[in-house]
């Protein structure tokens, strides 16, 4: 047999070997056309199993994107809070200085003014940078939960793609006893592919 990579390049060889024994095959091995059947089924589970494992991938990376983009915004939004903070308190020591100076009750009113109206903003800004932090966390477990899923999927790929090995090397040995245990391994494929689905 020739050297093949490892990989869904050489189950799909292999998968082939076992067709083509299959088709070989004599009437006294009627089995051997199950094994090119069961072959075949474990490949498009496999295929299935594989496209939906990319996708939840990609979904996983989008949202952990998303969630890196909300604490970027949550830390701009702590930013602009200590800077309205630090401008209320510097109001508040110009409105002591006017004070100490006897400067006119007009001018301290509007000092006062000032720093009360950025206090206002910093509470405004609180609750928005906690808003996008809970964000943040929101999209960091639908991240969790996409590649947890994700994970699901490829154990599901690898069980198919080693009953299509087994399967291939049955066919090639003719060996009963090899295509049940590759039905086996399908078979938990299968299993792990219909608790990915749930």
């Amino acid at each position: 047999m020739e050297e093949t990579e490892i990989g869904e390049v050489g189950v799909d060889k292999l998968n082939e070997r076992a067709q083509e024994k299959a088709r070989e095959g004599k009437s006294g091995t009627p089995w051997l056309r199950w094994l090119a059947l069961s072959t075949a089924l474990f490949a498009v589970l496999a295929a299935i199993a594989s496209l939906k494992s990319g996708q939840l991938a990609n979904e996983s990376l989008l949202r952990m994107n998303e969630a890196t983009l909300k604490q970027a915004q949550a830390s701009d939004a702590w930013s602009y809070y200590q800077a309205k903070g630090i401008k209320e308190v510097t109001r508040e020591a110009e409105m002591d200085m006017l004070s100490a100076s006897g400067a006119p009750l007009d001018a301290i009113t509007k000092v006062r003014a000032e720093a009360d109206r950025y206090k206002s903003e910093q509470e405004d800004i609180q609750k928005e940078a906690r808003r996008l932090e809970q964000e943040q966390r929101d999209l960091t477990e639908k991240s969790r939960q996409y590649l947890e899923r994700h994970h699901r999927f490829a154990y599901a790929v690898t069980m198919l793609q080693v009953a299509i090995g087994l399967s291939a090397i049955a066919a090639l040995i003719e060996r009963r006893g090899m295509w049940l245990i590759a039905l086996l391994g399908g078979i938990a494929g299968l299993g792990l592919l219909l608790y990915s689905v749930l």
